[in-house]
């Protein structure tokens, strides 16, 4: 089956903390910005006006809120040695994830080798003349736009943190499904933590960084490793790796439209039935024999089975149509993510049958990055993605 591929193309900028200067990306302003302001793009206000020696006359006053604020960006970008950043936000798998015990503060603690890889979303930043509230914007419908998302709880965090005065239009371009045990919002929070970071010229380490985006959520601080990790505590142990598998290493992700509830998930676990395999041995096998269908262990499949029965027979189906294609397949995180290592092909019955025409469909690799720097998009192999009904039509 031919690999289908929608390229896109994207203006990357990474700075470093040694490379502090000005952007001139290709012109950003807020996307969606008549979302920000409920009038029309010009207000006409009409007066009447009079004095003594003239008669009553009629004035009209354009007034232009775009180009004002435009011109207030348009002064920033001039003062400020920084003013504008893209970013890749990757996104992430759990090759493995055990659940190891059940805390006292009612979480649990896993050890799990996390890995990022190649889908993911893309970020621009720009340096707002408010200095009272950051606006953020999306391509999709559905993603809160408000203190509800975890890129404005990070500048927020950012700032309380730190003193930074700055305040940001974000515009985020949403390519990592929600509800997916992907951590894509995790990894916007990071993304943020990390550009906030840059445009007040480094006032926190990236271990500073680190430890303080624990708060927001216990994924976040995975994504200020080098890209593959293994993970200890609720997940915010964070212990850097070499990757212990070939990078290029092809792999499917599907996701059906359904979310699983990680609350939920949990909720369903039950201790006594989870793997007893020590999670080091997993780690080591790995390292040692690449990846294989007995070391990609998730103790959360039985309980998210449980949540959503169609994940099951979903992953039954991937393993029985794949005839080896794949060399494991497993969930992700706390699903629903179905993921096959080994092929960026998905199985024909995605495209034949139509209970599954609404799947997002993605190929990916394992990706990592370079110290000091932010990871970038793959420029050569950017993850395509889409629901079954269209990626099929591209299918030869």
């Amino acid at each position: 089956m031919a690999s289908s591929h929608f390229p896109c193309s994207h203006h990357v900028f990474l700075p470093s903390c040694n490379s502090f200067r000005r952007s001139h990306i290709s012109s950003f302003r807020p996307h969606g910005f008549s979302s920000f302001h409920s009038h029309s793009q010009f207000q006409r206000v009409r007066a009447m006006v009079s004095d003594s020696n003239t008669d009553r006359r009629q004035v009209e006053i354009v007034y232009d809120p775009e180009k004002r604020l435009s011109k207030l960006a348009d002064e920033v970008d001039r003062d400020a040695p920084l003013s504008r950043m893209t970013l890749f936000s990757p996104c992430k798998v759990n090759v493995f994830l055990r659940i190891t015990n059940k805390r006292e503060d009612g979480f649990h603690d896993l050890a799990s080798l996390f890995h990022v890889i190649s889908l993911g979303d893309v970020i621009k930043f720009s340096l707002s003349p408010s200095k009272t509230m950051d606006r953020l914007s999306a391509n999709v419908s559905g993603v809160p736009l408000d203190d509800k998302n975890l890129i404005i709880k990070a500048l927020n965090l950012y700032r309380k943190k730190t003193g930074s005065e700055n305040f940001f239009w974000i515009h985020l371009d949403k390519k990592v499904p929600t509800g997916a045990g992907l951590g894509g919002g995790s990894s916007n929070a990071a993304t943020a933590l990390w550009a906030a970071n840059q445009f007040s010229g480094c006032l926190a380490t990236e271990k500073e960084l680190q430890e303080w985006s624990s708060e927001i959520g216990s994924d976040v601080p995975f994504f200020f490793s080098q890209g593959a990790a293994y993970c200890t505590g609720r997940g915010e142990v964070v212990q850097n790796i070499p990757p212990p598998v070939p990078l290029d290493i092809p792999m499917v992700l599907i996701k059906p439209p359904q979310a699983c509830s990680t609350a939920e998930v949990y909720k369903r676990l039950q201790l006594g039935q989870t793997s007893k395999v020590d999670p080091l041995t997993l780690l080591e096998k790995i390292s040692t024999n690449g990846i294989s269908p007995d070391v990609c262990i998730n103790d959360l499949e039985p309980p998210a089975f449980e949540v959503l029965p169609s994940l099951r027979r979903l992953k039954q189906r991937v393993i029985a149509a794949s005839r080896g294609q794949y060399d494991a397949v497993f969930m992700s995180g706390s699903g629903s993510t179905i993921v096959g290592i080994g092929s960026p092909d998905p199985p024909q019955f995605l495209y034949d049958d139509d209970d599954y025409r609404e799947v997002f469909l993605s190929e990916a690799n394992f990706l990592i990055r370079e110290e000091n720097k932010w990871y970038r998009e793959p420029a050569s192999t950017s993850a395509s993605s889409t629901s079954a009904s269209n990626f099929s039509e591209s299918v030869e």
